[in-house]
């Protein structure tokens, strides 16, 4: 109980108004893996200091495994390594375009709260092409244990092809 009220509050602070550092948004090669390597050499068996090295630019979103709790953002240097978690790389591709869900908000002039309606209308299905890709890792005992890529095709799953222009 107190993990998750712990993480509660982490979250609440992070999204009411901490300081921002500028994060990048991940770039398709980030989520490949092949034999439990990422592209970027990250692999099982590693710990904090691979990962935090090479995924601190990154927004990283923590869950705990062990119990059922939201992926929920927090800093890199304040994920709890030594406790069954996972941590997940992820943003939008729009047309094949990475992007934040912060730049599509801008870009389509909505608020944070609209972006799953915008996506999964069949208005703008017909407009785009949306992939979510993620990049998660399984964490045990301060070693990662897991890591697994995978994508969600919008197009695909609301049943609306992008129509060609």
């Amino acid at each position: 109980m107190k993990k998750l009220l712990l993480l509660l509050l982490v979250s609440v602070c992070i999204l009411t108004g901490c300081e921002k550092n500028e994060q990048k948004t991940a770039s398709a090669e980030v989520f490949i893996v092949e034999d439990g390597v990422t592209q970027d050499g990250v692999s099982i068996g590693d710990g904090k200091t691979e990962f935090t090295s090479t995924y601190s630019d990154y927004v990283i979103q923590v869950a705990y495994t062990d119990v059922d709790s939201s992926y929920l953002v927090m800093s890199i240097d304040k994920i709890p390594y030594d406790e069954n978690i996972s941590t997940l790389i992820a943003n939008f591709f729009i047309d094949e375009e990475p992007m934040s869900e912060e730049e599509i908000c801008e870009e389509n002039e909505i608020e944070d709260e609209d972006l799953y309606s915008l996506l999964s209308s069949s208005t703008y299905l017909r407009k785009h092409e949306v992939i979510y890709r993620y990049l998660r890792f399984t964490w045990e005992d301060s070693v990662i244990t897991d890591i697994d890529a995978g994508e969600f095709n919008y197009n695909e799953t609301y049943e609306v092809p992008k129509l060609e222009s």
